[in-house]
């Protein structure tokens, strides 16, 4: 009897596809003949091993497929407190043995935060568990001052598998020097692609403060007090090709009030808002190192996807008036060979009554990757959001933290903004625990309301230094960038987490 052996890493169609030919040296077909017999684990130290096996997607006694393999794989890729996963097959007869080898990441730790200017920073820290009881269970506390919005602690509980089950549970309060924020989410997800029914629903309480600013000067400032409910259940038809259909309710009542010194505030409402949606994608994904991360396997979505949803607010059922709303969003993904990928965006959204379109939102985004030998990359991007005939005043803000670095934070605001940025990401050393890269960019941009002048298109350039973080949960990006903004002349440092974008 012809007994073989293939390992590979967890992206293994390769080794699959070696298995499918042995199967057919042997006289065996793939299908009824590969047939799962045993699974066993190895390599988790403090993540338990139902944890891992509950993500499987074949168990003994089912058939063996490529898109099986493909999926457990992105689902275990999935846990933020796992490293690289191995995947062997022992072949015997018509029988497969699987071994899934793992390595846990430092998921418990005390991480800084970390963002803004010199001048502006915002400074704290997240005690955090990523792994909590070895269930894959997340437990955050943070702690954090912000030199606009004061001080604030939170704590945020999720279990993905509540007692087992195929129910997620999310935990979320707050307190802070502008309020607090409660808030409780129940769902079954799409765990899987074949799965066919989703639904969830939560409930939130939030008190928070809101700021607007003209120039750099904070010009009005009101409190809002946020009740609200939602749920939703969902449909999923296809195969290659997804639709998944919705229906959705939103039960919301806000209140607002002017703080101290200041005069403006929206008025208080009600709204009871169902609606439905449709999506349809195409669940394509590529599996590469160093696109967005810095060493730690990503699996990218290259499947497109549109979504539409429609609805009403209707004072027949408690809103406290008639409108009816509407959400388009389209995202083309495409990739070149085997380093080239474009991500875009366009999504558009408003509101309808008595044959008048308002509260609109635009935008439109599209962004370039191009991996540059194995390590490196060349990154661009280029965003567009507008705004018109909003229910509540409203801006968008432009500045270091917002798509233009070596500005100040809120250095430009208005009702358009239009963002270019460029970037150069050579990686420079690569450790087991820790990868060292650089970044050199250009970025423009513009904030700006019609009819209102004072346009200015800003540039600026700079470098900065990324630190990759391989060994600890989620592989952490740490940022730090410094830019020269031609228009006020000056150096501005700018530190945070992840790529800038």
């Amino acid at each position: 009897m012809l007994k073989t052996r293939i390992s590979g890493r967890v992206h293994c169609v390769g080794a699959l596809r070696a298995l499918i030919l042995a199967a057919t040296l042997t006289g065996n077909a793939l299908g009824e003949a590969q047939v799962v017999r045993e699974v066993e684990i190895t390599g988790n130290t403090r993540t338990k091993a139902e944890v891992i096996r509950r993500e499987l997607l074949f168990e003994p006694g089912d058939t063996l497929t490529v898109d099986l393999i493909e999926e457990t794989e992105r689902n275990l890729r999935a846990f933020l407190f796992l490293g690289d996963v191995e995947l062997g097959m022992t072949q015997e007869g018509n029988w497969v043995d699987v071994l899934i080898r793992v390595r846990d990441l430092y998921a418990r730790a005390i991480t800084p935060l970390l963002s803004g200017e010199p001048d502006e920073l915002s400074y704290g820290a997240v005690g955090l568990d990523y792994n909590f009881l070895g269930r894959g269970q997340i437990l955050e506390v943070t702690a954090e001052h912000d030199p606009i919005t004061g001080d604030r602690a939170r704590v945020f509980y999720r279990a993905p598998r509540l007692s087992g089950s195929n129910l997620r549970l999310d935990l979320d309060g707050e307190i802070s020097s502008d309020g607090h924020h409660a808030s409780i989410a129940v769902a079954r997800p799409f765990f899987r692609l074949a799965e066919r029914w989703s639904v969830g629903a939560s409930v939130l309480n939030q008190e928070s403060v809101v700021r607007l600013n003209s120039g750099e000067s904070l010009a009005e400032q009101y409190d809002v007090r946020t009740w609200s409910a939602t749920a939703s259940v969902r449909r999923s038809y296809g195969e290659d090709v997804k639709a998944r259909t919705g229906v959705f309710l939103a039960i919301s009542d806000r209140l607002f009030e002017p703080e101290t010194g200041f005069t403006y505030a929206p008025a208080d409402r009600r709204r009871v808002l169902p609606s439905l949606g449709l999506t349809v994608w195409r669940p394509q994904y590529d599996t590469t190192r160093f696109l967005r991360r810095l060493g730690r396997k990503e699996d990218v979505q290259t499947g497109s996807w549109a979504t539409v949803r429609v609805g009403a607010s209707l004072e027949a059922i408690g809103s406290d008036r008639n409108y009816q709303f509407f959400t388009m969003d389209l995202n083309p993904r495409l990739k070149s060979g085997d380093r080239a990928y474009l991500f875009s965006r366009f999504t558009l959204r408003g509101r309808m009554s008595q044959g008048r379109i308002w509260n609109v939102f635009g935008s439109a985004e599209a962004m370039g990757i191009v991996k540059i030998g194995e390590t490196h990359s060349f990154a661009a991007r280029a965003r567009y959001d507008g705004l018109g005939r909003t229910e509540d005043a409203t801006q968008y803000l432009l500045g270091t933290a917002r798509g233009l670095r070596g500005y100040a934070l809120r250095r430009f605001d208005g009702s358009r903004r239009l963002i270019f940025n460029v970037e150069a990401r050579p990686t420079l050393l690569r450790r087991r625990d820790y990868t060292l890269a650089g970044v050199v960019f250009v970025d423009g941009g513009s904030a700006w309301t019609p009819g209102q002048g004072g346009q200015v298109f800003a540039t600026a350039v700079g470098i900065g230094g990324r630190v990759g973080l391989t060994r600890v949960y989620n592989s952490p990006i740490l940022r730090a960038d410094v830019g020269y903004g031609f228009e006020d002349r000056a150096w501005v440092l700018y530190m945070g987490l992840g790529q800038y974008f």
